[in-house]
């Protein structure tokens, strides 16, 4: 400990250069160098609770005439004699007007009596010193500084803590609440002794514990070395009565501590060993020794519903307490597979760079930093030897779930979040940030190949600790290690990653084949702007690398190193495609949508429902299905041709086509649309799909294997086909739904059961949930059945639609016109059961309308 503390006096005397020479914040006239706060926590076993803190805040000046300094403060009862601005050791404050304290605004104005000196080689700091009392709320997130109430061995406690994102520390302390300005940070905490005091000895911030010592009037008193220079949102404060256990990694120093309940910690082995092989696996991966921290990780198991980590926690990483729990009865797989990412993502943002790094990496864009981590969130878990799937599976759940979001018109490109922290990135586009990014680092990934790739992406990092990452910087350094690779035509790998980051959305490629039986055939590729509505598409021109392979591929000249990539409206190629198919984006990997000519499409179909249907490889079917989806919806295929398509589903027995399939279904739900829903397309989109999903659906509910990866593939077909109405599933449910009231359930189960019982008139009564678990179940299901009912509603009742007429030598007829697959070839007994339970459904739905209301 003595060596850091030798450092930070070094560190002291040069952090306020640190700040004159950030030129972002050369147009602030005064700027925080440190914080020292002395904090007396009271957890009173009456319930109530709150914050005694004396602060002395160290600022310099950037500027002249300076007479006034503003500070953010919300729902601090500050004493009024304790406020004081020293020059050296005389206070500068105006007696008159010592300072004003905007409780609406949050702003609190110390008024001084002469004007600031600017920083100058004299050395020149100012100390603000006041003592505020913070009271605290029970469970209020929103107010940054909170406490919890919980239950330990039958007995009442409490515990603070912090989430101080994104613009939370006003409401802790008063602060410079700029996310561009860091400083260190020096904590004190004293324990009180009092009858009235819950005792909690537990107390952790976001620099280590230096030493504890016996203080008059107190318990004891807690010092902690100054912590590296962070902004005020990284801040972070715990205290409590908690037990920790720890584990170390085994290439390094780095140790995972998790902080919970004395009585809770067995039900978080399984997140913390988890953690560990992380670790292992991240610094195998880096080929060096290097720590990610300077110092433990601690990990706060929050006896609470709170879904996330926060990005720029680095050492005191909070989330609820079922985000880090394994209790067989109650966590569902998909609950494991997600508390899994979610430390894994978490663990990834601080690899690529964080305040307690030896040598601070600092990233310029921190929307690419964000969208690296949920990469390497994935990429780790894949590799971490606990893993559900591998890298290729969440490559393409990415690849997915980004395209759900960047669709509309209005979406920003990504580097409109060039000068954006990652904790003011909209909430409604952090998904897409993270996933679309990720998308298109998989991309590049599958273009260079994944050895080449991480060769050149880990010697990138591991050059760049300790200095700026950029993604210019990052696009050039790809280049020089993979120049080999080269794409089409000259482009680069910065001219091709620049060309979706630059620009919105995505395109959907045509791909039109002229075929010649007796030369080589033509391959017409054109790109037009994806987007499912009616507005007139972007004139975007996107770099697209381009991958294929064919039916048969004795003569193929590209299906097994692509070279090229189009970025005009056409590109013509030839090809030997011996009478067969082609197949654009090979693994699914480019992040793009493919349409091709009928002629085309019907050998694809063709083969799908055939046995050869394995010719395409898992990850492509995937993809024919899940763009069958979204070229109907957007009006770029006939409602006959996306019904046949999906038809091949029939015999279809994969988890990464049927997980495609399942988002693709969401999108028949888009409102504004080119493809028109109405009550009664979505019924026949349904029907359709309790057929197909009828034999994948009987193997794996009769599948009682306990592997992670069985388990999940059955509780989402299983989930999907009660959703749908599939009768069988709806039988088999039952037994389920009379044990969830109860809280005797399969916990896989436990989302569809809620979701069925929802959308029965008096199913809402029968719900009970005791813990966080059934909590997020139940939230996630009722939400869904919530936006099932207003899309329902919202949905026009079709009229007939107008029969084609037939001309025949003899009379004049006209045929009705069917779905390809119109009624399921379930019993007549089923058929009729699903169709009384769509009734009741629909029924049901409209009687849903009050409840949603209320």
């Amino acid at each position: 400990m003595i060596p850091q503390l030798f450092s930070f006096l070094i560190l002291l005397n040069s952090a306020s250069a640190y700040f004159i020479n950030e030129e972002e914040c050369l147009n602030y006239t005064v700027y925080p160098v440190q914080y020292e706060l002395k904090l007396i926590p009271h957890i009173l076993r009456d319930g109530t609770s709150y914050l005694d803190c004396d602060i002395t805040i160290t600022v310099i000046a950037n500027a002249r005439q300076v007479q006034m300094i503003e500070l953010d403060a919300k729902d601090l009862e500050i004493h009024r004699e304790s406020v004081k601005v020293f020059k050296n050791e005389v206070n500068i404050i105006s007696s008159v007007r010592p300072y004003e304290y905007d409780r609406r605004m949050g702003k609190l104005y110390l008024y001084l009596r002469e004007e600031l000196e600017p920083y100058s080689e004299r050395n020149t700091q100012y100390y603000i010193k006041m003592f505020f009392r913070k009271f605290l709320k029970s469970d209020e997130v929103d107010d940054g500084i909170f406490f919890v109430k919980y239950e330990e061995a039958g007995r009442q406690k409490s515990m603070i803590a912090t989430r101080l994102s994104p613009d939370r520390a006003k409401y802790f302390f008063p602060c410079f609440q700029n996310p561009q300005f860091e400083a260190v940070f020096r904590f004190k905490v004293l324990l009180p002794n009092t009858a009235d005091d819950q005792l909690s000895d537990t107390s952790l911030t976001v620099a280590e514990e230096l030493q504890r010592h016996s203080q008059k009037d107190y318990q004891t008193a807690i010092q902690y070395i100054p912590s590296p220079q962070v902004a005020v949102h990284q801040v972070g404060f715990h205290h409590s009565d908690f037990a920790s256990k720890s584990v170390s990694a085994t290439l390094t120093n780095d140790t995972l501590t998790l902080w919970a309940p004395s009585t809770h910690l067995a039900k978080h082995m399984f997140i913390l060993k988890f953690g560990q092989s992380v670790l292992d696996v991240i610094q195998e991966y880096s080929s060096g020794n290097r720590p990610l921290v300077n110092g433990p990780i601690n990990i706060v198991a929050m006896p609470k519903t709170i879904e996330t980590y926060e990005a720029g926690s680095w050492n005191l990483l909070t989330v609820g307490e079922h985000k880090l729990s394994n209790i067989p009865q109650y966590t569902s797989i998909m609950q494991k597979e997600q508390m899994s990412y979610l430390l894994t993502q978490q663990l990834s943002r601080i690899w690529l760079g964080n305040p307690g790094e030896v040598e601070r990496t600092r990233w310029k864009q921190e929307w690419f930093k964000e969208g690296m981590a949920t990469y390497f969130g994935y990429y780790f878990l894949s590799q971490s030897g606990r893993s559900f799937w591998d890298m290729s599976v969440y490559g393409l759940q990415t690849r997915n779930k980004a395209m759900m979001l960047d669709w509309r018109p209005e979406t920003p490109n990504l580097e409109s979040f060039n000068r954006t922290l990652a904790i003011n990135i909209p909430s409604r586009y952090h998904p897409l940030v993270s996933y679309k990014t990720a998308a298109l680092i998989w991309m590049v990934e599958n273009w260079l190949g994944s050895d080449k790739f991480h060769r050149a992406l880990v010697n990138y990092l591991n050059t760049r600790r300790g200095k700026f990452v950029s993604v210019e910087d990052f696009t050039t350094f790809l280049q020089s290690e993979t120049v080999e690779c080269e794409f089409f035509k000259g482009y680069t790998v910065s001219d091709v990653l620049s060309s979706w980051f630059r620009q919105p959305g995505y395109p959907v490629v045509k791909a039109t084949v002229y075929r010649n039986q007796d030369t080589q055939d033509i391959v017409y590729l054109e790109q037009k702007q994806f987007t499912f509505s009616n507005v007139t598409r972007g004139h975007h021109k996107y770099l697209i690398p381009i991958s294929y392979f064919t039916q048969y591929t004795e003569n193929c000249f590209n299906c097994f190193q692509p070279k090229f990539t189009i970025a005009d409206s056409g590109y013509t190629f030839k090809e030997n495609l011996n009478g067969g198919w082609i197949i654009l984006n090979r693994n699914a990997s480019g992040y793009y949508r493919v349409n091709y000519d009928n002629v085309t499409w019907k050998m694809i179909v063709n083969t799908l429902n055939s046995p050869e249907r394995y010719r395409i490889n898992a990850l492509n079917r995937a993809q024919i299905l899940n763009d069958a989806f979204a070229l109907y919806m957007s009006g770029d295929i006939t409602y006959e041709l996306a019904m046949e398509i999906v038809s091949s589903l029939e015999h279809e027995d994969s988890y990464v086509v049927w997980d495609a399939v399942l988002s693709g279904y969401q999108m028949l739900k888009i409102d504004g649309a080119v493809g028109k829903m109405t009550k009664q397309l979505y019924n026949e989109w349904k029907m359709l799909l309790r057929e197909v999903i009828s034999n994948v659906y009987r193997r794996v509910y009769n599948d009682i294997d306990r592997d992670d990866r069985i388990r999940m593939f059955r509780t989402r077909i299983i989930t999907f086909a009660c959703s749908i109405g599939h009768a069988p599933c709806l039988r088999d449910l039952e037994p389920a739904l009379h044990q969830v009231t109860r809280s005797l359930y399969d916990p896989d189960l436990r989302q569809i059961c809620y979701f069925t019982l929802l959308n029965r008139s008096d199913g809402y009564d029968s719900i009970k949930t005791v813990n966080s678990f059934e909590r997020e179940d139940f939230n996630t299901a009722e939400r869904l059945a919530k936006e099932e009912v207003r899309f329902f509603y919202r949905l026009p009742v079709e009229r007939l639609r107008p029969m084609p007429l037939i001309e025949s030598s003899t009379v004049t007829t006209f045929t009705p016109v069917t779905a390809i697959k119109p009624v399921p070839r379930e019993k007549a007994s089923s058929s009729n059961s699903i169709h009384r339970w769509s009734d009741a459904a629909i029924m049901s739905a409209f009687a849903l309308i009050a409840f949603i209301n209320w």
